[in-house]
């Protein structure tokens, strides 16, 4: 759930339309999210873009968001559901790709995907291709559906091949853009490496199940990103992760200084272990109150998410409950991706 700017999250309060930020604080409890219908509910029926997800209520389709949200409720689905919810978003995913395997973001207007759209550049090329690749791997193990993944493996690789492997950095990070748009921002982001290695990890183990010899190719990749971070983003002195390559210290702001703590965990770097209590020290006491929303109009239940992996649950709680208010209160800002780390919350708590 990362973001270098704002422009995701603003749009997604601007599209749900008659929503302000500053919700109401509601003191009775409200029922925990059933986050997979959610999610469901989201989904495009008809219309070009029938198969892929709106973010929100009234939102626009971002599928790096997406991805995010769908990755969550696989676990929960049936097989014709596998088909319906998860194939022909994939689907429709590699028909929207552009020539050089990057994707652009569609925004309806008014909100209403059968009343026109623009096309909005990508927030990112390596987070959008990465948490695709994930999203493919769990459906294969979740469906055995080989004759999709056969049929279209030469396009999953050219995914994975302009967006991660060319432009990756002489120092072992991923850059957030394939060229042209590297030459403006060629940012290697804590965020968007963790999520890189996961993708990498998760495409290369597929790759070598099937017998393919260009699993270790990728792998070399996410080994990379495991030096370069512990190279060039963690901040010994203050005992933090550093959200990017451009600076050289851990910061203190919530975005994206506390929240990129968390990503390491989150993601499964387990070559990275040793730092994840250090990282999460940092985040609480940086930003204490985190689970209740205070910093930001959007909750990042990423947080929730590591809080119960890490055997947090009061405070994993605390933020489901933050979360469920919001829902009734300002529906606009639960968006897909939040919906998804909850249900992952919602799933370790469950079995805790």
């Amino acid at each position: 759930m990362k973001r270098r700017t704002f422009l995701l999250y603003s749009a997604a309060s601007v599209a749900y339309s008659g929503v302000s930020i500053a919700a109401p604080i509601i003191s009775a409890a409200v029922t925990n999210i059933d986050a997979v219908n959610e999610i469901k509910k989201l989904r495009i029926k008809s219309g070009v873009f029938a198969g892929g997800y709106q973010i929100a209520p009234l939102g626009k389709l971002n599928w790096y968001f997406t991805n995010l949200g769908l990755v969550s409720i696989v676990p929960y689905l049936s097989t014709n559901d596998l088909d319906l919810y998860i194939r022909s978003y994939l689907d429709l995913y590699l028909n929207r790709l552009e020539a050089n395997a990057s994707i652009k973001d569609v925004v309806f207007k008014n909100g209403n995907p059968l009343s026109g759209y623009d096309l909005l550049l990508s927030d990112s090329d390596d987070s959008y291709a990465v948490t695709f690749l994930s999203l493919v791997t769990m459906y294969i193990k979740a469906s055995s559906n080989w004759t999709w993944w056969n049929k279209n493996k030469i396009k999953l690789k050219k995914v994975a091949y302009y967006n991660l492997a060319v432009p990756i950095k002489f120092n072992g990070l991923s850059s957030v853009f394939q060229s042209p748009r590297n030459k403006n921002n060629n940012t290697g982001y804590l965020m968007d490496n963790c999520e890189v290695y996961r993708g990498l990890r998760d495409f290369a183990n597929m790759l070598r199940n099937t017998g393919d010899r260009e699993a270790d190719y990728y792998d070399t990749f996410a080994n990379g990103i495991v030096t370069g971070i512990t190279t060039y983003l963690f901040d010994i002195a203050n005992g933090g992760f550093i959200p990017n390559d451009t600076v050289s210290v851990a910061e203190t702001s919530f975005y994206a200084g506390t929240t990129c703590q968390v990503f390491p965990q989150a993601f499964g770097l387990v070559e990275l272990s040793s730092y994840f209590g250090t990282a999460w020290n940092y985040l609480n006491t940086q930003t204490p109150t985190w689970q209740n929303g205070s910093y930001d109009p959007y909750p990042w239940s990423i947080l929730g998410f590591v809080a119960a992996q890490r055997g947090f649950i009061s405070q994993a709680k605390t933020q489901m409950q933050t979360i469920n208010n919001l829902f009734v209160s300002n529906r606009g800002l639960v968006t897909i991706n939040e919906l998804g780390f909850y249900q992952k919350t919602k799933s370790i708590l469950a079995s805790a």
